[in-house]
């Protein structure tokens, strides 16, 4: 038979195989075309080369290619290959526990109560307390595109912020920390503490009441119905008038203290003080005191013309003082010693006791009653019980009370017996009316005395002699 010559021969043609690759080089797709004629199938192998003459080498699906080649996946857009992106760092922040302005109003307490003489100027920070908290950038990690390239992160910035006077990072530098007691200000872009407190004018109702654990400086004057606190010390370049001052240091009045209440752990200075109520635990200095009640470890009155015009006044050591009383006769009581005031004690507790023991016979009479009536009947009346047992317990109570009242006296008793020989110098005058008090002598003023010296002799006697 003759080959038929109509017969057309159609060679074999291989599949064919595509490369896409991402304009970023972030992913590559990859696409068989069927052979024709018999021609090679898709194969793992053949895929693989071709990714390699696109230098593709990261983040190749190997089970991609495999199920394009074991699948025969023709003409489907397969994604084969897949970048690793970078990962930016997170740029660090801060969050603070204080306001930047101080915001001047009246402050509510916990229980909803408005204090209009606090007006929040003072914030007051202790050692070690957060001003700050402080998330620290992150670095982030880099990447890498299909063809292998690094892909650089950009790195997490670090929070603004500048660390102020008297406070500080933490070891790990996640917080700013008080470094001491103070007044949190936030002054050139910081928060700083500040361990004096500065008024530059008056403590009135522009400023409040002020409490504070370092020093206060008024530059003004404080005025009445204000309170200045201190931890430490204050000091008032004006007059302090009809207010409260309290310290644990010193206390410095520049002019006049006039119907006010000082107290202090330390000294106190002041110009002149009249009608005032002061407790120092330390040296009292003043040029005249008219009418004020006085407590303080020693008394200095400052200045010829000097003195005390009037009140009451206790130093526990002896003093100098020009003038004490008045023309007028104005009553002052002067006490040296803590003697003194021990015997005064002694008189207040022997009151006591001589109340408590009227009421404990008054309460021993009720129960032999009531004791005398239970042996004749047998028994009392419900309420009568009642009233016996609660008498016995009050006896019990109250003969407690009486016994460490007396343990009390003999205490007194042991230091009065250990007289303190002080005195007091008095260059100018003293005026009737003057009562000056030592140990528990007593010395009267009937006339006017100059430049007397106030002691006690050998026996405890109170006597005037010339300086």
């Amino acid at each position: 038979m003759s080959e038929n010559i109509n017969t057309v021969y159609n060679p074999p043609v291989d599949c064919e195989i595509s490369v896409s690759v991402a304009t970023n080089c972030s992913e590559v797709y990859v696409t068989a075309e069927p052979p024709e004629n018999g021609g090679k199938e898709v194969s793992y192998d053949d895929i693989m080369k071709k990714l390699s003459e696109f230098k593709i080498t990261y983040g190749i699906d190997d089970s991609a290619i495999k199920r394009i080649a074991n699948e025969k996946l023709y003409g489907e857009r397969t994604l084969v290959a897949v970048w690793k992106p970078a990962v930016n760092g997170i740029d660090g922040t801060i969050t603070y526990h204080y306001e930047k302005q101080v915001k001047i109003a009246p402050v509510e307490d916990e229980h909803g109560f408005v204090d209009y003489k606090n007006l929040g100027l003072i914030r007051t920070v202790h050692k070690g307390d957060i001003i700050a908290d402080i998330t620290l950038p992150t670095e982030g990690e880099p990447g890498m595109d299909v063809r292998g390239q690094v892909l650089r992160q950009i790195v997490g910035k670090k929070a603004s912020y500048t660390v102020g006077t008297n406070t500080a990072l933490n070891e790990e530098g996640t917080q700013i920390i008080a470094s001491c007691d103070g007044n949190i200000n936030f002054k050139n872009n910081a928060f700083v503490i500040d361990q004096v407190v500065t008024i530059p004018g008056d403590v009135d109702a522009s400023v409040g009441n002020i409490n504070f654990v370092g020093d206060v400086i008024v530059k003004g004057e404080v005025l009445e119905g204000f309170k200045i606190s201190s931890n430490a010390n204050i000091v008032v370049a004006g007059n302090v008038n009809g207010a409260t001052l309290e310290a644990d240091g010193d206390i410095i009045i520049k002019k006049g203290c006039i119907n006010s209440k000082i107290v202090a752990h330390g000294s106190v200075t002041i110009n002149f003080c009249e009608h005032s109520n002061i407790r120092c635990d330390g040296e009292l200095i003043s040029s005249n005191f008219v009418i004020c009640d006085v407590y303080c470890g020693s008394l200095n009155v400052k200045g010829s013309n000097g003195g005390l015009m009037g009140g009451t006044y206790t130093s526990l050591s002896s003093a100098e003082i020009s003038n004490i009383g008045t023309k007028n006769y104005t009553p002052t009581l002067l006490t040296v010693g803590d003697n003194a005031l021990l015997s005064e004690e002694k008189n207040e507790v022997l009151k006591k006791i001589e109340k408590m023991q009227k009421s404990l016979d008054d309460l021993i009479l009720i129960i032999n009653f009531l004791n005398e009536k239970k042996k004749e009947l047998r028994t009392l009346p419900e309420d009568k019980e009642k009233i016996l047992g609660n008498a016995c317990r009050q006896k019990i109570l109250m003969g407690v009370d009486i016994n460490n009242l007396r343990k009390r006296i003999d205490e007194i008793d042991t230091s009065l017996s250990n007289r303190q020989y002080l005195s007091i110098s008095c260059k100018g005058y003293i005026y009737p009316g003057v009562r000056i008090v030592i140990n528990d002598a007593v010395f009267k003023a009937e006339a006017e005395y100059v430049r007397t010296k106030i002691s006690l002799d050998e026996d405890g006697i109170i006597h005037a002699s010339p300086l």
